[in-house]
């Protein structure tokens, strides 16, 4: 459980800002936002290879299970986020001229 936290919520993405930044120094460009220089696979749910007791519904199982504990940290990350913004009665003339456009958007 606090191997996908530590690993993929907070190790993977300091190594990516990090590689990032080593991109722009040694080439002078930015990491493109579509590589992938790092990959994960899993076996979660997936031990089929004799194994009677993994049968697709315990794999359904797992993978609802990993959805939601994704969701939660998301949730976690939003609620994090949402406790940083200080709330104003003032704001800029180009952030009331954004809310009135989204305010008019047809999404």
């Amino acid at each position: 459980c606090a191997v996908i936290e530590s690993v993929l919520w907070d190790a993977v993405p300091s190594y990516l800002r990090k590689l990032d930044a080593q991109c722009r120094v040694t080439l002078g460009k930015k990491l493109p936002v579509d590589v992938t220089p790092v990959k994960f696979a899993s076996w979660i749910g997936g031990d089929r290879d004799g194994n009677p007791n993994c049968t697709p519904a315990v794999t359904q199982e797992v993978l609802a299970y990993q959805k939601l504990r994704a969701a939660k940290m998301f949730l976690n990350d939003l609620n994090f986020l949402y406790s940083e913004l200080a709330i104003s009665s003032r704001f800029s003339p180009e952030l009331e001229a954004l809310a009135v456009t989204i305010e008019n958007s047809d999404d």
